[in-house]
């Protein structure tokens, strides 16, 4: 088997194991609209790219303050 598209579609509990952040945290993220995300029906889903983009963006503005 490959590995999974760099674009796929996760889930809640996905994000949370691939951002290293607890679920509560996630919706308090979601909550202040401060991560890309969009609702799949009543799901919350998260483009994999979108999130890469999201970590390195706040990266740059950690090491620029």
């Amino acid at each position: 088997m490959g590995t999974a598209p760099k674009s796929e579609l996760m889930t809640v509990a996905e994000t949370c194991r691939f951002l290293k952040i607890t679920p509560r945290t996630l919706y308090r993220y979601l909550q202040r609209r401060q991560i890309p995300a969009f609702k799949l029906g009543k799901e919350w889903r998260f483009v994999r790219t979108d999130l890469e983009q999201w970590i390195r963006d706040r990266t740059r503005k950690a090491v620029n303050s």
